[in-house]
């Protein structure tokens, strides 16, 4: 994969990066059961069992059709529209991940932990918002899911970072 493509993969994974909801934690080893809808526990569960495992399908699965992403920078500030293009920013890290025969993956990142994993149900729509820390920055993570007759769907992902280099 060219370096491009790695930068993008690399900040398309800091928008979404994280664990299982049944093993996530408000803090590092304080696990906490998840308190929103069943059903709305398993999606995100699958959501990121996908991810983590750069099941690109599974992970697809998950979008709806019409789709908004808001990436971290560096990109530009522009909203990505539609199904085809948030995939179009996930697919090359995903395909990295799965090189092909005869070729050995290279290391998948580490899981890491929301902290502050909060899911607030409104009607037919969640919004799953958390922060995921390191040392130059805390990234800021939500999640906008819809529920209709294919079940829960992601509708909107925005990853914002604020600089915590010096404090």
């Amino acid at each position: 994969m060219n370096t491009h493509r790695r930068v993008v993969f690399a900040l398309a994974v800091a928008c979404v990066i994280g664990i299982p909801a049944s093993a996530r934690a408000q803090a590092v080893g304080a696990p906490a059961a998840c308190d929103a809808p069943r059903d709305l526990c398993e999606f995100f569960d699958r959501y990121l069992k996908a991810f983590n495992s750069r099941d690109f399908d599974g992970f697809s699965a998950t979008f709806a059709d019409d789709i908004t992403f808001f990436v971290d920078r560096p990109f530009p500030p522009e909203r990505v529209d539609g199904r085809s293009a948030v995939e179009a920013i996930f697919r090359p890290g995903f395909a990295a991940a799965h090189p092909g025969p005869g070729i050995t993956p290279p290391p998948l990142p580490p899981a890491l932990v929301p902290v502050n994993l909060r899911l607030q149900v409104i009607g037919d729509v969640a919004v799953i918002s958390f922060v995921v820390h390191n040392p130059m920055e805390v990234a800021r993570r939500t999640l906008v899911a819809r529920t209709g007759p294919d079940g829960w769907r992601i509708v909107h992902i925005h990853g914002s970072s604020a600089d915590v280099r010096g404090r």
